[in-house]
């Protein structure tokens, strides 16, 4: 026996008898305001997306669109808000549902709440008349489970607003506020929109995303043929040097967004740096005197002029008959079997009171046509060539936002080379798709 110790015994200590641990109630269910507005501010608190003086906000735009919540023991710990709008496909408006925001409390992670209110979301919203979803992605990954492929990639960049080399003059402009949102909707409603463009309904929308925008600045001009507000720039100005950051901004035709621009850069006498993301009409770049000049004497410092790439939207289709019905392509028609898979409708199990498990999602068995007068029809015929693909990568390629053959690589898109190589030819001449609308 070793020393010390050896040979001295002692009682065991009495075991505790297992408690069992109470099974906390779980509900998914529409949100009720008078249930649940409080704890679904008190969710975006937690995850950081606002503060005290501006959570009122939250029960303001969860009275626009639809949401749904996952409670536990009756409170709501994770929540999903949509919104209704349009997306421009060429010439053609989309039934659009945004998926504004996804939020899970620290209590209710690890539960899948979030992929579940989800999927319900877009049950709900195809059961609307949604066409077509699309959100700002927080991860890349985690959407892509519930149907939704990335956009492509938009350009953000960062200069020095004296450097924009522009000719056109600009008058002195109309300060904005948030008690101008009414304006500011109005015009985004109305702004020139091209291939991706999209709008969202609910006015509570931009009332609320200009009254959670912190440091706030805005200027714009009241020349629409009805008096109304036609063109505007609405930012952030956290610094009185800058960065300024421009996260909204509304034009009817290419003058005006020039006149905005000319605005932009009489900000140059007292702000170094200016952030925004390229307008879908012009290449920033082709606006900038001596840019590399100005990345390289800046690198490294608070006013770093510089051009960021990333792909931050999501989008994918809600009813592939419809969408097809108003897609108008040129050229000769090409016709195939499409075998489209569908992940989202797998979450909808039933479970919790979960009222969409009947959605079958936009997936199955199809014959489309692409062309002038482009469809989809239940069905394959033995003679055509198939293409199988996840629904997000055919949402990427019918957008234009990555051809086939990249999808192929790099996606869930399968088909012999040749289909594959006419699907490049037949979506090659669409516009990139912008949003133009930051959600």
């Amino acid at each position: 026996m070793g020393a010390g110790v050896a040979g001295r015994r002692t009682a065991p200590k009495p075991r505790r008898s297992a408690q069992p641990l109470n099974s906390p109630s779980l509900e998914i269910a529409d949100y009720d305001a008078a249930q649940d507005a409080a704890a679904v501010a008190r969710i975006w608190r937690e995850v950081g997306w606002i503060d005290a003086e501006r959570q009122g906000l939250v029960g303001r735009l969860y009275e626009s669109g639809r949401g749904v919540v996952f409670r536990i023991d009756g409170s709501a710990e994770c929540a999903v808000h949509t919104a209704p709008g349009a997306m421009r496909y060429l010439e053609q408006d989309l039934e659009l549902s945004v998926v504004t925001a996804v939020t899970t409390s620290r209590v209710g992670r690890k539960l899948g709440a979030a992929g579940r209110l989800t999927a319900l979301a877009l049950a709900n919203a195809a059961r609307d008349g949604a066409e077509i979803s699309a959100l700002g992605a927080f991860e890349q990954g985690f959407y892509d489970r519930l149907g939704f492929g990335c956009g492509p990639y938009e350009h953000e960049f960062t200069f020095d607003p004296a450097s924009l080399n522009v000719g056109s003059p600009f008058r002195p402009p109309r300060r904005l506020t948030t008690a101008d949102w009414q304006a500011v909707r109005g015009c985004m409603l109305r702004r020139k929109r091209g291939h991706g463009g999209c709008i969202l309904t609910p006015p509570q929308v931009t009332e609320c995303e200009l009254g959670w925008t912190e440091d706030f600045f805005g200027l714009g001009y009241y020349d629409a043929a009805d008096g109304s507000l036609s063109h505007f720039i609405w930012g952030e100005a956290r610094d009185a040097h800058g960065p300024y950051e421009i996260t909204w901004i509304g034009y009817e035709d290419i003058p005006q967004l020039m006149e905005l621009l000319s605005l932009i850069r009489s900000l140059g006498d007292q702000v170094n740096a200016v952030s925004m993301l390229e307008p879908a009409d012009i290449r920033l770049q082709d606006m900038l005197k001596q840019p590399f000049r100005h990345r390289r004497s800046t690198e490294g410092g608070k006013y770093a002029n510089r051009c960021d790439a990333i792909a931050f939207w999501q989008a994918r289709v809600l009813d592939l008959p419809k969408c097809l019905a108003k897609t108008h392509l040129a050229g000769q028609d090409l016709v195939f079997n499409l075998e489209l898979q569908d992940p989202a409708p797998a979450r909808l199990d039933g479970a919790y009171g979960n009222a969409g498990a009947d959605w079958p999602g936009a997936g199955g068995a199809f014959t489309v046509t692409l062309g002038s007068a482009s469809g989809a029809e239940r069905g394959h015929h033995p003679s055509l060539p198939t293409l199988k693909a996840f629904v997000g990568a055919f949402t990427r390629m019918w957008l234009g936002a990555a051809p086939a053959s990249v999808l192929a690589v790099t996606d869930d898109i399968k088909g012999d080379a040749a289909l594959l190589e006419a699907l490049d030819d037949k979506f090659a001449f669409l516009p990139t798709p912008r949003l133009g609308w930051d959600f």
